[in-house]
């Protein structure tokens, strides 16, 4: 079958030259997706594929190719092999493979883009050893937990409980709503705050905790001067209190009642008290004695009547006990 110039031009409109972020497994399909366009049958197919392949290479990639003897690639399924072992690797197969197994929803991406960006990553590693069951545990595993809710309550139950053939028909309906959703949003969305980017919208928080972070610092740079005025004052305060304090006791600068020391006038005073204390201890027997009045006599309640002849003491006749002659008669 004879090639067209169209079509050639049109392959080698976008060829892939070999550079590592390119993905070889999307050039092949994009690739047998243009030559279908032509209508050739089953048979004729591998023939178009090998005539048109050296038009979708480029640099590094078309310099592999010819590198190759002539009529060592009869097949279309040896050109595949040796392009995909060329430049994928084990090592980027192990990447692809890890960056599938750790999948998960980014930072407010809808369902819609999720789905599209997972489905992306099995076809850059169609060899990737997960069936469809760990594939469907895998990307319902990364979702956030707002997105699971919609999808389970879209089932009445939990999504893991379907089939992988359900499950994927039911997040197809889901993601195809949510875009034709997030689409109608967007014109309103344009307007006012809504219409910041991601970062943007960053920016705008960052400046906002900076001026915050401003605020805090001058009120934290003006406490030492406050507590140095509220010192001052009650510095002030206490000195005058202290001024106003005087003892009415010892005329110190404190409370009634609290001296440190008795001053003269409380000695002199307690002197006194302890003097007067000891003065009628004195000659007490004597004034009892010569005291004769009493509540029938002629001299006041009170008084000690005037003798001269004090209370001189006992006699001094002794006593004289019983004489013999008192136990004798019995």
């Amino acid at each position: 079958m004879e090639l067209k110039p169209p079509l050639l031009s049109l392959i080698g409109s976008h060829p892939f030259a070999g550079i590592d972020h390119e993905d070889p497994y999307t050039h092949l399909s994009s690739f047998m997706e243009l030559c279908s366009t032509m209508g050739a049958s089953d048979e004729d197919a591998e023939a178009v594929y090998l005539r048109a392949f050296p038009f979708s290479l480029a640099d590094k990639a078309k310099t592999w190719l010819q590198s190759h003897p002539k009529n060592s690639l009869n097949t279309w399924e040896e050109v595949e092999e040796k392009f995909i072992a060329r430049f994928f690797p084990p090592s980027r197969f192990i990447s692809a493979k890890s960056v599938i197994a750790t999948f998960s929803q980014g930072f407010n991406e809808p369902l819609c883009e999720t789905w599209e960006r997972f489905k992306a990553l099995l076809r850059r590693c169609p060899n990737n050893n997960f069936d469809d069951v760990a594939q469907l545990h895998i990307f319902y595993s990364g979702l956030k937990p707002q997105t699971k809710i919609i999808l389970d309550v879209s089932v009445g139950g939990t999504m893991m409980s379907k089939s992988p053939e359900e499950a994927i028909v039911i997040i197809d309906s889901i993601a195809a709503n949510d875009s034709q959703s997030h689409h109608e949003r967007a014109p309103i969305q344009r307007k006012g705050i809504m219409e910041l980017d991601t970062q943007n919208a960053i920016l705008a928080q960052n400046k906002l905790l900076t001026e915050q972070i401003e605020a805090l610092t001058k009120q934290i740079s003006q406490l030492p001067q406050q507590y140095q005025q509220g010192g001052s004052q009650k510095t002030h305060q206490a000195h005058q209190v202290q001024q106003v304090m005087r003892c009415d006791f010892c005329g110190g600068d404190h409370w009634n009642g609290h001296c440190s020391a008795p001053s003269d006038c409380q000695q002199e005073d307690e002197a006194h008290y302890l003097q007067n204390q000891a003065k009628p201890q004195q000659n007490f027997q004597g004034n009892y004695q010569g005291y004769k009045g009493g509540l029938g006599s002629n001299q006041p309640y009170g008084r000690r009547p005037q003798n001269n002849n004090a209370y001189s003491g006992p006699t001094n006749t002794s006593f004289v006990g019983p004489s013999n002659n008192s136990c004798a008669g019995s």
